[in-house]
């Protein structure tokens, strides 16, 4: 039976190691490999197992809505930057038609008027062309700042038009950020300005997705660094967390005689 070494709670074989030297398999693996090699190399490799991050595409996603609740509001913009590592694939930047006046506070922020929606097309209409670049590109998951934002809205518009594929699991640059990067705040604007980072049209779709798409090939970077090299790695650091259910108070009442 082959020697193991145990790492991360899981049970690695050294045919890893005779692999990663190239040692026939009718050689026995040199005791000094199995001894100074051997649990550090099957850390190694154990960490490269799965989609490497130079191979994974993401599609850096960024919205601007006519308000703070997906039940609520709508989405007013919509820009994608497709990524396959440092590579720009594909934009999409698309103003959409809501239907109704776009409220004062948000032309305000953004500059999106009503006059600018007329000819846009209709939020089932800009779902079709952003479905299409992300199963074109066989994206493999969405980016987002703030992503539990973004997602909200993209579900609830995705359901309501009954879209036929599957949405990429989505990953957050803030949580990514918060790992890799030491900074005073962890909003877009912040860390743009201490990544040096150049600044796009912001409070514009497009113009934002571009800027989250810079700030995430940097943040590859720097996960890299810190000996994170593949897709399902990056999950543990960029996946949205989703909050336990509230617990139930029990109110306990005295009764006195």
């Amino acid at each position: 039976m082959p020697a193991t070494v145990r790492i991360g709670g899981t049970v690695s074989g050294l045919e890893a190691l005779r692999e990663w030297l190239r040692v026939p398999r009718s050689l026995s693996l040199p005791s000094w490999a199995a001894a100074r090699l051997g649990a550090g190399v099957a850390r190694e490799l154990e960490a490269r197992r799965g989609t490497p991050l130079s191979r994974a595409t993401f599609g850096v996603v960024d919205l601007e809505t006519t308000g703070l609740s997906p039940r609520r509001a709508r989405i007013l913009e919509i820009g994608l930057v497709i990524l396959r590592g440092e590579a720009v694939l594909a934009r999409l930047g698309t103003l959409v038609d809501v239907g109704e006046p776009v409220p004062y506070g948000i032309t305000a922020l953004t500059g999106i008027h009503d006059s600018l929606l007329e000819g846009a097309p209709s939020e089932a209409e800009a779902l079709v062309a952003f479905a299409e670049l992300v199963t074109s590109h066989s994206v493999d998951a969405l980016v987002a700042h703030n992503a539990r934002f973004d997602r909200g809205f993209l579900l609830r518009a995705w359901r309501a038009h009954e879209r036929p594929e599957t949405l990429p699991p989505f990953l957050c640059s803030v949580r990514a950020a918060r790992s890799f990067v030491r900074a005073p705040r962890y909003g877009l604007d912040a860390l743009i300005h201490h990544l040096s980072i150049p600044e796009r049209a912001r409070h514009r779709a497009l113009g934002d997705a571009e800027m989250t798409a810079d700030l995430w090939i940097e943040l590859l970077g720097r996960a890299r660094l810190a000996g994170i090299h593949t897709l399902e790695s990056l999950q543990e650091y960029a996946s949205l967390r989703f909050s336990r259910p509230p617990r139930h108070r029990i109110h306990v009442v005295e009764v006195r005689a």
